[in-house]
């Protein structure tokens, strides 16, 4: 056999290779132990019953590759090779792991997937530098002890196997990025998983396995997976929190029972593939066009009825354009729609509380309404919970007598609109010409103000409809408030509703609604509102957010958006060191909150300046920052203050600007990384919003630093909001930093920003954390710059670390960002799957030293 094998080595990428896989060995040939500098050896796809003792010899091997074959042991010599780093032995008939194995020190993959193992050697813990380990199809029972505790854990592949739940402190994984549990016999989802906020990809298909019929809500928690599969269940539902997962591109739902299309996944920015086959699905909804990203979509195996047959098997594309077309229709059927509007409320509540069995199933209205997960939810508990409805009417009969008794109302007329306004809302009409609801300084009203801007803050893109159709609106309805306030449909909802409902919009109905749609979290904040004390000072003029009359007199472009908390201004002491810097129109200065014994920062106009068009860009920034705050990597917003200037209040950040600390420090490359990773995971987040939110002015001097160095994104004064192709704000982004502008918008200045100009910052900004410099220092003015950027120059590459594997890396990312031809440039997603690799080269510990090491430096720098 070994007559006519080529036993010659080779070198490739600078180690030594021998491949004998696909040559029908039985054996391995003796002549190959003698290659004592071998590196990689491959006789995978052979006949091979053992290998021998001699691999002992082999002690320069780094990876054996022997998958494929009839092996049942393994030689207790391989746990001499110390320098292994690669073990691929899956696809044999192992009964056992020889516990040499464990002693490997250098030890990084593993697999031993498809074997016949039941037990494992104990030690797995030693192999502190393992960060992928496979142990599926085997007949293990439970998840080898020591495995959580590998610091360095990326993959951990664990179905198929009889494991009946995952140990508890898998949570320790804090790395680990790929989960595959698929087919293993848990009694429910493990929500262990559920806390393992660096994962990626989770494999969650249960064929051969114990089957889910829920996933739970804390999947939300999991916001850098782009990759889920959860095919082969008992699935119904998928929860609403699934709309925080922003990075999510893949989702795989085939073969479970899903009656009515998902929703939420329609509210799925970067979803690009959607497998949801051989599931009970007659319509997709319209909505579903948005998912403007969506490439493959597979719904073959469901018995659709919309869109028609034909279209379908022509494929994603042409289902696409069916909706949009649709959805058009829908929009333009408005006008007819709106003088029914509220005979059809009427309509839809009578019907669901009466027969809400027949209005799941029969056909007509009720089966073309598309109903979402949650109402069908609804429906089902109502049948379930007659207990509870009665303990809900009890509490509507005591709301009743107290706003009986102060509005004027008899209770049994107020009982009879809050039983309406179970399910839909029974229209109190407006007074012609009045739009404000009355009794806005009364307790109750304060109460219901307060909650209206806590809800408006936590309830999630993909919660707000359903909650607007528990009260009461209409398609039209919702339309409209997306139309009229794109970045504040819940606080808008909840007004309208005020407005309608008249006495009928109380706390505890709106409670209820929410406990109803399964909403619990929410409901509670609604208690919060009730029992939360009254601040200090005069209760009467306490406002809960921007309105009133003194903000319609004074700012009337506030008026758009009234959820911001208020701040007094007289509340807030500005030491003589207050100042922190200063733009064209507004100064940022430090400042003492007395009531909350914490720093904080004030951006406001500048007296001189106060004009409405600056107003308005202030304003804009603080609406921006309100949504962007539920980023971990974006400033958030304090609240604003009205008097004597309109300001906006933000987080003091005690380490200032990253361009600061780069002028000051020569920062460690372990927190370099880091910092470069969190600015492309903020944008990517203000990137995904709904509308798109675009910066426009990215640059060192714009990313803050908390207490930790962790990245904090401010100065959207620039940004635009960007909804489809239409710039909502200013076409051109004007007063962009020159240096940090791309090629396109020197050439043309009117011509509207898209994603990709920030990605061309970004790349500048990636140079300037490589080199600490700034960019065209020489250049002797703006007009050179204009002109060099456009010819195809860029900041000077030859001032660039050429010793470093890492930095070579992040150039080559950086060169990619600042492309001459923006559809050349990558997305911030692409950024921060490049960039999380770099990150990940370093550990906790080297970036915790690397902390102490800047901090020490900036109190040498500043004691000079």
């Amino acid at each position: 056999m070994a007559a006519g094998l080529n036993l010659q080595p080779r070198t490739v990428n600078g180690y030594l290779e021998l491949v004998l896989s696909n040559q029908g060995l039985t054996s391995i040939p003796e002549e190959v132990f003698d290659i004592t500098d071998l590196e990689f050896l491959d006789v995978a796809n052979n006949k091979l019953t053992c290998i021998p003792e001699a691999i002992g010899r082999l002690q320069k091997l780094r990876a054996l590759g022997a998958r494929g074959n009839m092996l049942t042991s393994l030689p207790r010599a391989i746990g001499s090779l110390q320098q292994m780093r690669i073990l691929y032995i899956h696809g044999n008939q192992l009964t056992e792991v020889p516990p040499g194995v464990c002693s490997l020190p250098n030890l990084e993959v593993l697999d031993v997937r498809n074997n016949k193992l039941s037990t494992f050697p104990p030690g797995v813990e030693k192999l502190q530098k393992l960060t992928h380990l496979g142990i599926a199809n085997n007949q293990l029972t439970e998840v080898p002890p020591g495995v959580c505790s590998l610091p360095n854990l990326e993959m951990l592949v664990v179905g198929p196997n009889p494991i009946r739940r995952l140990p508890d402190d898998v949570t320790r994984l804090v790395r680990l990025k790929a989960l595959d549990v698929s087919g293993c016999q848990f009694d429910e989802f493990p929500r262990q998983v559920l806390q393992l906020k660096t994962l990626e990809k989770l494999y969650a298909g249960q064929s051969g396995g114990r089957k889910f019929d829920i996933v739970p809500d804390e999947v939300g928690n999991l916001q850098h997976l782009w990759y889920l599969s959860l095919v082969h269940n008992l699935l119904r539902t998928l929860p609403s929190t699934m709309s925080r997962l922003h990075n999510l591109r893949e989702v795989g739902l085939g073969n479970n029972k899903f009656d009515t299309f998902p929703e939420v996944l329609c509210e799925l920015p970067a979803m690009e593939k959607l497998d949801i086959r051989n599931n009970n699905i007659t319509r997709l909804p319209s909505a579903l066009h948005r998912a403007d990203k969506l490439k493959d979509l597979d719904v073959r195996g469901n018995p659709l009825t919309y869109p028609p047959k034909d279209v379908c098997e022509q494929g994603t594309g042409a289902i696409l354009a069916f909706l949009k077309q649709e959805a058009e229709k829908e929009g333009a059927g408005q006008g007819e729609e709106k003088g029914s509007a509220t005979g059809k409320v009427t309509k839809e509540v009578r019907d669901v509380q009466v027969t809400p069995v027949k209005a799941a199933h029969r056909g007509g209205m009720a089966e073309t309404a598309a109903e979402t997960e949650l109402e069908r939810k609804l429906r089902e508990r109502r049948e379930k919970s007659t207990r509870m409805q009665q303990q809900v009417s009890q509490q509507r009969d005591q709301t009743g007598e107290r706003m009986g008794s102060s509005k004027g109302t008899s209770p049994v007329q107020h009982q009879t609109a809050v039983n309406k306004s179970r399910v839909g809302v029974a229209w109190k009409q407006p007074d012609p010409g009045t739009s404000k609801p009355t009794g806005d300084n009364t307790a109750e009203d304060k109460e219901l103000r307060q909650a209206f801007n806590r809800l408006s803050l936590r309830v999630g893109q993909s919660q707000w409809k359903p909650i607007a159709r528990e009260l009461g609106f209409s398609s039209l309805d919702i339309k409209d408030i997306e139309t009229a306030c794109p970045d504040d449909q819940m606080y808008e909802t909840l007004v309208r509703w005020r407005q309608r409902a008249g006495p009928a919009a109380s706390l505890s109905v709106l409670e209820q609604c929410l406990r109803d749609l399964d909403l619990n979290q929410l409901a509670d904040q609604i208690t919060r509102t009730v029992v939360s004390p009254s601040r200090r000072g005069n209760t009467s003029e306490e406002r809960g957010a921007v309105g009133g009359d003194l903000v319609q007199s004074r700012y009337p472009s506030v008026t758009l958006d009234r959820r911001f908390p208020i701040i007094e201004f007289e509340r807030l002491i500005f030491p003589e060191d207050s100042f922190l810097g200063r733009g064209g129109f507004a100064a940022v200065e430090k400042a003492f909150h007395r009531d909350w014994s914490q720093h904080v920062a004030v951006k406001r106009l500048l007296t001189r300046q106060l004009t409405g068009s600056e107003q308005d860009l202030l304003y804009s920034e603080a609406r921006k920052l309100n949504l962007g705050s539920r980023s971990d990597h974006v400033i958030s917003l304090l609240g604003v203050c009205l008097d004597p200037n309109f300001a906006i209040v933000i987080p003091y950040m005690e380490n200032g600007s990253l361009a600061e600390l780069l002028r000051d420090v020569d920062v460690p490359w372990a927190l370099r990384w880091r910092m470069a990773h969190e600015i492309s995971l903020g944008m990517t987040f203000l990137h995904c919003q709904n509308p798109q939110i675009l910066h426009c002015d990215l640059k060192a001097e714009n990313v803050l630093l908390d207490g930790d160095f962790h990245v904090k994104i401010s100065d959207f004064g620039l940004s635009k909001w960007k909804a489809e192709s239409r710039v909502v704000t200013k076409t051109s982004p004007e007063g962009s930093t020159i240096t940090h502008a791309p090629p396109e918008y020197h050439a043309d200045i009117n011509l509207p920003p898209n994603t990709k100009f920030d990605v061309y910052s970004f790349g500048v900004l990636l140079w300037e954390i490589v080199t600490r410099r700034q960019p065209y220092a020489l250049a002797a003015n703006s007009a050179l710059i204009t002109l060099a950027v456009t010819m195809g120059q860029r900041p000077d590459l030859t001032l660039i670390p050429t010793d470093r594997e890492d930095v070579t890396s992040v150039g080559e990312l950086m060169q990619t960002c600042w492309s001459q031809n923006p559809e050349d440039r990558p997305t911030f997603n692409d950024c921060a799957d490049r960039l999380r690799h770099v990150k990940d080269r370093f550990s906790r510990e080297e970036i915790r030293q690397a902390i102490i090491a800047v901090e020490k430096m900036k109190a040498e720098a500043s004691s000079k």
